[in-house]
């Protein structure tokens, strides 16, 4: 079996736009990745299309670790964001067609499965919201859908621009609103997106430890190491990290570090399906919990439950609820999802989705920028 086309269409979806991208081969098998990326998306196109395609014409499907250590390895620049977006899209179609041309789910190919359900946490399910009292109401709407967690960045109620502590203070009124509304079983997890000193994220996590978070994200920026180490020392609430760092190499520099708990790889960006595994069986010799970071859409969705079906230490798979939409828009079989979970079985080869490869083709971009 050899691959004869690549190629990636980009539609857009809420607040950004989707990529998918089509591998087809010599054997009339096309699989489907995803290589959706924030503000970034046609240059992950032209990398797909113009530089990596080249590459892997001709080349077996069956091919991963050649395709990564080609693409990535042996490539003297190593790569960053765009391409490594790029080399995930591709690398999870890939698994895809070697799991439809074998009639077996990718779990099974890397292991087995440890569990037949994966618990999901909602995120994008408060589009306008401003107030404590705007969130308190969109999380009892996304808890009616049957999730047992969410996400969300309790700072959002005031501007980027506002004093930090006053941004601190506000956040922890966010979150007292959305606790007393959901009430205590279910999970609060939260999402800082980097924009804390380490004086405010400290401040922060002490204050809402009385509202029990099952996580505090990225408080600080990702490279403030000295700022993490101080703050896993005196945070009782446990930390998260690790969506914008890229392959096995770099999450080494942060499971060394040991200053967060629950490892967050996000698989359309840190190289694919077996890039991903690897991330997680290295956290787990650290005694890290694995969270994969997922903003993306439905693919990029169904390749994570790929490892963490199989990951002894998986915790929660994010789960945007844009999702059901697309899913619905985009694929002949799409998710299976129920009460706070998505469902997998044996019967779907590959990633488990069947798209409609005509609704996909006609492309639906719209040029956003989100900074």
């Amino acid at each position: 079996m050899k691959i004869t086309e690549v190629r990636a269409y980009m539609h857009y979806s809420v607040w950004r736009n989707i990529t998918f991208v089509r591998v087809d081969t010599d054997e009339g098998i096309s699989g489907i990745g995803e290589a959706t990326i924030r503000n970034k998306e046609t240059a992950v196109k032209a990398a797909i299309e113009n530089h990596l395609k080249p590459m892997l014409i001709g080349m077996s499907p069956f091919d991963i670790e050649k395709f990564f250590h080609t693409a990535f390895i042996r490539d003297a620049w190593r790569n960053g964001a765009v391409f490594n977006t790029a080399i995930s899209g591709i690398e999870i179609a890939m698994w895809d067609i070697i799991g439809q041309k074998l009639g077996q789910p990718v779990y099974n190919l890397l292991g087995g499965k440890l569990r037949d359900s994966i618990p999901v946490y909602a995120n994008s399910w408060f589009d306008g919201a401003k107030t404590p009292e705007d969130f308190a109401e969109a999380a009892v709407n996304v808890v009616a859908k049957g999730f047992k967690a969410i996400k969300w960045d309790p700072l959002k109620t005031l501007p980027a621009d506002a004093p930090e502590m006053k941004r601190v203070d506000a956040g922890i009124k966010c979150l007292e609103a959305v606790r007393k509304a959901v009430g205590d079983d279910i999970e609060l997890f939260i999402e800082l997106h980097g924009s804390l000193s380490y004086d405010g994220a400290l401040r922060y996590a002490r204050l809402s430890g009385k509202y029990n978070p099952g996580f505090i994200e990225e408080p600080m920026h990702p490279d403030d190491f000295t700022g993490y180490r101080k703050l896993a020392v005196k945070s009782d609430v446990p930390i998260a990290a690790g969506e914008r760092y890229f392959t096995r190499f770099s999450h080494r520099a942060l499971n060394e570090e040991g200053f967060y708990s629950i490892v967050q790889p996000d698989l359309t960006h840190c190289g694919g399906i077996l890039e991903t595994r690897k991330i997680a069986a290295a956290a787990e010799t650290y005694g890290l919990k694995f969270a994969p970071h997922n903003s993306s859409g439905p693919v990029a969705t169904m390749a994570s439950t790929m490892v963490d079906a199989l990951a002894p230490n998986f915790f929660y798979q994010e789960f945007s609820v844009e999702n059901f939409d697309l899913s619905n828009k985009f694929f002949r079989q799409g998710l299976d999802y129920s009460e706070g979970y998505l469902h997998l079985s044996d019967e779907r080869p590959g990633i488990g989705l069947v798209p409609d490869w005509e609704a996909i083709a006609e492309e639906d971009y719209r040029h956003i920028q989100t900074f």
